[in-house]
């Protein structure tokens, strides 16, 4: 990929190289290689770029945090030391900042030539990135972050509202240029949905319906009213309603289309965290019968004990208490299969599942802000979407056992919910948890000293942003109560 910054630099170079190398550049031209930027050449390092960072993120931050795997040996992630994981959150600060600045120019071109579908992409990941970062730090640069070699180095920080308002008016641009889409993506470079600019649209849509849902509890967006008219009018606001028209990049495992995580080693020393466990081995530990058959493709039995229950560990403990399950942790706590570093394909990135949008329906027409179907309907489909991108087959009582039922309650949802985040996107579990308080995470012991027993709710700001734009960090911090990781988001009720 050819980023416009480099473009420049290869053009000057090659400009004093013809100066005194006479017909060099005539014999040397290699006619496949691009020697300008285009959206088309942009696309693919847009989509891509910005994913392993994500991953990352979410395997050293957002997975600890929700509560779904524990360090047995290192633990600070799960005893809140984020000061730690600074590196893998400066990592995804970088790495989205410049997503969004190679976007910001694929607009620029594609406004010029009138190539609807590439703005409207490069607007739909603008939002997508503009959200995960202020859902990590609220307050972040946005409106003057990634504006190219005029911007400035020392960019103002948007407020939280402003941020969140300025993802809502893209995902609602991006639907207007996709519906009025002419060209499609002509010049190639979707390694997404492949050139199917509908798939696309309604990715917009339903990022819009995770926001709308997020900024549910502010007032002043009006949200169940914008919730309502995009589902109630399908022609306009066509939503993923199907595994298939799910926004998922699908690494191939590859190099270099691989995620990172099938490369981790740190598995060998992590353990699901007792309250995952405790959800999904039904109503009856000693029993495998009723387990959610979730829990075995993703843990093992614990090696000294195959034949027993699963056997999760405490979240926010000390290294000694997590490796002190039945004496020894690496024999007496459950374990991660290796299915996902064995088979480095599996494991895709997701930007929103077709799950994550049965559940934000559910919710909906849980409160009766839709009147389309039933809670009921919409949440039975969810479960069944996660279970078949999975590729696991439903028993035939799943949907009627006890802990599994719909019960028209925002607890069962949310646990389901959160179940179905597993590996899909677990920042966005953060955000719903943030929001609604569910599902019920317990913090662990050493909470009371960190956090003073609360769960964080962002990360600190990187380190960089401290010195280099100083007096713009200082007043972020200053705004949201401190650069503090239990500072209160405004959605947040």
């Amino acid at each position: 990929m050819k980023y416009i910054s480099k473009i420049k630099v290869l053009i000057l170079s090659i400009f004093f190289l013809g100066a005194c190398t006479g017909d060099f550049e005539e014999i040397n031209i290699d006619e496949n290689l691009p020697t300008t930027a285009n959206s088309g050449t942009l696309l693919p390092s847009t989509i891509f770029d910005g994913l392993n960072p994500h991953l990352n993120l979410q395997f050293e931050l957002t997975n600890q945090l929700m509560q779904y795997k524990v360090y047995r040996n290192n633990n600070q992630s799960d005893r809140y030391d984020l000061v730690s994981g600074a590196a893998i959150f400066d990592g995804f600060w970088e790495a989205a900042y410049k997503v969004m600045l190679d976007n910001n120019e694929s607009i620029v071109y594609a406004q010029e030539n009138g190539l609807n579908a590439y703005e409207a992409a490069a607007k739909i990941l603008n939002a997508f990135y503009g959200a995960s970062l202020t859902e990590l730090w609220i307050d972040v640069p946005f409106s003057e972050a990634s504006k190219g070699v005029s911007a400035s180095i020392q960019p103002a920080y948007d407020k939280q509202e402003d941020v969140y308002a300025k993802v809502l008016m893209l995902l609602e641009e991006a639907n207007t240029l996709l519906a009025a889409d002419t060209k499609g993506f002509v010049m190639k470079g979707d390694i997404l949905f492949g050139g199917d600019v509908m798939k696309w649209r309604k990715m917009a849509n339903s990022l819009h319906l995770r926001y709308l849902l997020r900024l549910s509890n502010q007032g002043s967006i009006n949200a169940s009213t914008k919730i309502n008219a995009i589902v109630s009018n399908p022609s306009t606001y066509p939503i993923i309603d199907s595994n298939d028209e799910a926004a998922i990049y699908d690494f191939s495992g590859v190099e270099p289309n691989s995620s990172d995580f099938s490369l981790k080693t740190a598995l060998s020393g992590l353990s699901p965290s007792a309250r995952f466990v405790s959800v999904l081995d039904g109503v009856d530990a000693s029993d495998d019968a009723d387990d959610d058959p979730r829990l075995p493709f993703f843990a093992t039995k614990p090696p000294a004990a195959p034949n027993g229950p699963f056997v999760g560990v405490l979240s926010g403990t000390t290294r000694e208490e997590a490796q002190g399950t039945g004496g020894n942790a690496e024999l007496y706590a459950s374990q991660f299969t290796s299915k996902f570093q064995e088979n480095r394909g599996l494991l895709d990135f997701v930007f929103i599942s077709n799950a994550e949008v049965q559940f934000i329906l559910a919710e909906a027409r849980l409160k009766n802000w839709i009147t389309t179907s039933t809670s009921k309907s919409y949440y039975e489909t969810g479960i069944a979407a996660n279970l078949a991108y999975w590729n696991i087959t439903m028993p035939v009582d799943f949907l009627t056992r006890a802990d599994v039922v719909w019960d028209d309650t925002l607890d069962t949802l949310m646990n389901q919910k959160w179940i179905a985040m597993f590996f899909n996107n677990t920042l966005e579990a953060w955000g719903d948890n943030k929001r609604t308080g569910l599902p019920n995470l317990i913090p662990g012991p050493l909470a009371t000293t960190v956090t003073g027993g609360l769960i964080p709710t962002r990360a600190f700001y990187p380190t960089l942003e401290q010195s280099v734009n100083s007096a713009n960090y200082s007043a972020a911090s200053s705004s949201i109560g401190g650069d503090k990781i239990t500072s209160k988001h405004w959605y947040q009720n």
